[in-house]
């Protein structure tokens, strides 16, 4: 069995505002696809509590880009096999 390695790159920017903090990841597929994910938090306390709670919002914005992508490479997917016969409709 051959495994094979991908390369996927991550890029967080995060912004400290006067109130509030923002974030935001992109991720780099090797196939040149990028998504990304957008993330605040209101700032109490430390840096570090804003940041990490902007970050883990980003996390799940960009987690339902990926989700929406997949089901419609999915449906794409589906849809050619149903047009050349490979699956056929329950």
């Amino acid at each position: 069995m051959t495994e094979t390695a991908e390369d996927w790159r991550f890029d967080v920017a995060i912004e400290h505002g006067p109130h509030r903090t923002r974030a935001q990841l992109v991720l780099h597929a090797p196939d040149g696809h990028e998504f990304s994910g957008v993330g605040f938090a209101h700032r109490t306390g430390t840096v570090d509590v804003g940041s990490y709670l902007a970050i883990g919002r980003a996390m799940s914005d960009l987690t339902e880009e990926l989700l929406e992508a997949v089901a419609v490479d999915v449906e794409l997917e589906v849809n050619r096999a149903m047009l050349t016969g490979m699956v056929r409709p329950a």
